[in-house]
């Protein structure tokens, strides 16, 4: 039982390490854009709304991927 015990607490850590790392991308990545944004003088609301979301739809799958270990 106690195999177990140590088992689960180990996927847990591994998870939530898992999501740091994710989370960590993400900050990346938005940084990235709002560089990018910045260096090729986007401006208006329209196409940064269209940068954000094409960086989150790239992201989103990987923050599935981080935090359900598919990764392996």
């Amino acid at each position: 039982m106690a195999e177990k015990a140590v088992s689960t607490l180990k996927e847990l850590a591994m998870s939530f390490l898992a999501l740091v790392i994710a989370i960590i991308f993400t900050i990346i990545a938005f940084a990235i854009a709002n560089w990018a944004m910045s260096a090729f003088q986007i401006t208006g609301d329209l196409p940064k709304a269209a940068a954000i979301i094409a960086v989150a739809i790239i992201l989103g799958p990987t923050i599935a991927a981080f935090a359900t270990k598919k990764y392996f």
